[in-house]
């Protein structure tokens, strides 16, 4: 009898997932679970940098191995992801920071990462227009972006066309375990999906969830603003960062500029995935975006939203099984940073239900459980 894997959480962990999983095992039962629609949560929302620069130890393997298949994904899902490799550069506006990126350049080049340190007048080639006080910078080519919600409709179409049922609001009400293995996981309309495996990858919603089963994991949800201008003519290729600054910036296909760096909104209803934006966020993004790349200062704000994102206490990502419970995966906490990893998690995902064994690192879950065991490379 084919295995039955449930995934709750349809945005671009478990469509990935469910990718991954149906392209091994054609004859595998997947069932996606998305209590709203697909990408209606943070994956949806998101910035869609593809990047490897700048990213802790630990998830660098994981991202250099992610970011040598996203020039490819297009092929492999079949949909437009809206993926461009422009590069990402990360500018010093100072003089202390300038003179510590030789030892942060060193420390990711020790790792594979392939970065560049670049004199100001090497910044302004690759950026034009950026602010007068740019000291230098640190260029990656192998970075980029994509469109958030085109890659996850991709991933979600590629996992129908294969086979998965993607079913969109069916919500998770609780997972159903028996004998110290997960059994069913209940929707919300009282349901049972019985499987063989559960991936929970229900961002914000995934601490609830594993709650109900005795495992209590540190995240804390944060409402993370995007903003975007109006469209301007092109000028802007790689992904725009700056140190000490809060700044993810990039122009889109249509010349409109997407603002990101973890400026904050706020929470209204975490049930519902409701927030309100602040005015001093936006006010505080757009300051920054504008000083750092004077261009903006003449494009209007044409709209903005925020994404709930999980975070962990470090920041990284808790991925792989959950001790003590069989068949029990999870996949969460990518605290903001989690979308161009998405091709190798749903990949290590779909190992882990079929029985592959995989060593990444360990995280301490808060309060009385036991250490979950992370998974990746």
């Amino acid at each position: 009898m084919a295995r039955r894997t449930v995934i709750v959480g349809g945005g671009l962990m478990g469509l990935s997932a469910a990718f991954h999983l149906r392209r091994a095992d054609p004859g595998a039962g997947v069932i996606v679970l998305e209590r709203d629609r697909i990408g209606a949560g943070a994956s949806g929302a998101s910035a869609a940098g593809v990047r490897v620069m700048g990213r802790d130890p630990a998830e660098r393997a994981l991202a250099l191995a992610s970011l040598a298949r996203w020039p490819d994904l297009e092929r492999e899902l079949e949909a437009s992801t809206g993926y461009r490799r422009g590069g990402g550069l990360r500018l010093a506006l100072d003089d202390t920071t300038w003179a510590a990126a030789p030892g942060w350049v060193a420390a990711q080049r020790a790792d594979g990462v392939p970065l560049e340190l670049v004199d100001a007048e090497g910044a302004r080639r690759i950026a034009p227009g950026i602010a007068l006080d740019c000291r230098g910078g640190v260029h990656c080519p192998i970075d980029g972006q994509a469109d958030a919600m085109a890659t996850v409709r991709a991933f979600g179409a590629a996992a129908r066309r294969l086979g998965a049922e993607v079913e969109e609001d069916a919500g998770a009400r609780r997972l159903v375990v028996e004998h110290g293995r997960i059994a069913a996981v209940e929707r919300a309309d009282g349901a049972r999906v019985a499987c063989d495996t559960a991936i929970v990858a229900a961002g914000v919603w995934t601490a609830a969830l594993l709650a109900g089963v005795g495992v209590t994991l540190a995240l804390e949800t944060r409402p993370l603003q995007m903003l975007l201008t109006e469209p301007a003519p092109p000028a802007l290729a790689p992904v725009l960062g700056a140190f000490d600054r809060r700044l993810s910036l990039k122009q889109l296909d249509d010349g409109a500029y997407l603002i990101g760096g973890g400026w904050p909104a706020r929470i209204t209803d975490h049930a519902a995935n409701r927030y309100e934006m602040l005015d001093e966020s936006v006010a505080g993004s757009l300051e920054t975006a504008r000083a750092v790349y004077p261009p903006l200062a003449g494009r209007a704000l044409a709209r903005s939203w925020a994404g709930l994102e999980a975070f962990t206490p470090d920041d990284l990502p808790v991925i792989g099984p959950v001790p003590g419970i069989e068949g029990l995966l999870v996949a969460t906490g990518f605290s903001g940073h989690g979308f161009a990893l998405s091709p190798m998690v749903g990949d290590i995902l779909a190992r882990l239900a079929m029985g592959s064994g995989l060593t990444f690192r360990h995280f301490h879950a808060t309060g009385e459980s036991p250490p979950v065991r992370i998974v990746g490379m």
